[in-house]
């Protein structure tokens, strides 16, 4: 009994020691995993086959959320949704990256391509402009966020760029009440314009259609004195037709006031 007793408890000690050292071998099976899988994710991203990629990212992510690649691959995530379009889960993948691995040297250039995304979703003037004006302010935040960054030409590029789009969806809808003749509603949208984006190419249209409203509600002296401070400080050589078309409105209009008098003046 005694012997069955010694040879039970050598048994159990040599099963004991035997997992023991299965689950020793275990760590760096599971280390080799995740560098594995992150290898081929890059090796499938270099390849373009970006479903592929993301599923071994993701693997890299659900072996080790917290190691030392987890920030690549939540990067990479992002930008193989970026590389097909899906701009919206991209967006979501860069904010993972920027919320969860803050410290990451790659956090800089995921609040860029959450930036990115918003302008490349951003439609053309005519449209709603939601994602135009969501793509300016992640703009601006990032250069907010990062002031030295090596995208900041590239970034302010962008901000001249959406905020002409935006000043055009202003211009173009005070044109429209131009063509209905309802001058004052043209003149809120180029005022709005003017206030809001005055550093824009459509700041110098937008003044010359407000003094053609002007002309016609018949304030000629806002008239002139918008006219003459816009001539005092730019180059209205190329906008010569436009000048043309204000001189012959005024003339109109004023000759429609002379004979408006002539007829109310005693025969």
């Amino acid at each position: 009994m005694i012997k069955m007793k010694r040879y039970l408890t050598g048994l159990l000690a040599g099963l004991f020691a035997l997992i023991f050292m299965r689950c020793a071998d275990v760590k760096p099976q599971a280390f080799s995993d995740y560098t594995k899988y992150y290898e081929q994710g890059m090796e499938q991203f270099k390849k373009k086959r970006w479903e592929k990629a993301i599923q071994s990212f993701n693997l890299v992510l659900l072996n080790s959320p917290g190691g030392e690649l987890a920030d690549d691959a939540q990067y990479y995530v992002g930008e193989s949704y970026f590389q097909k379009k899906d701009y919206l889960l991209a967006i979501s993948e860069y904010q993972a990256l920027t919320e969860r691995y803050s410290y990451s040297p790659l956090a800089e250039d995921g609040a860029y391509k959450i930036a990115r995304c918003y302008y490349n979703l951003s439609p053309r003037y005519q449209r709603d402009q939601t994602n135009t004006e969501r793509a300016l302010q992640s703009l601006q935040e990032f250069l907010d966020s990062y002031p030295q960054s090596k995208y900041r030409s590239e970034v302010e590029e962008k901000i001249r760029d959406i905020r002409n789009k935006l000043a055009r969806k202003n211009y173009e809808s005070g044109v429209l009440y131009i063509k209905l003749q309802e001058w004052e509603s043209a003149i809120i949208y180029f005022d709005n314009l003017l206030a809001t984006y005055y550093d824009s190419q459509w700041a110098i249209p937008a003044k010359l259609d407000k003094a053609l409203c002007l002309i016609h509600l018949r304030k000629f002296e806002e008239y002139e004195t918008l006219l003459g401070d816009l001539q005092a400080k730019e180059d209205l050589t190329a906008r010569k037709d436009k000048l043309m078309v204000l001189k012959r409105a005024l003339d109109k209009e004023q000759k429609k006031i002379q004979k408006e008098q002539e007829k109310k003046s005693p025969q």
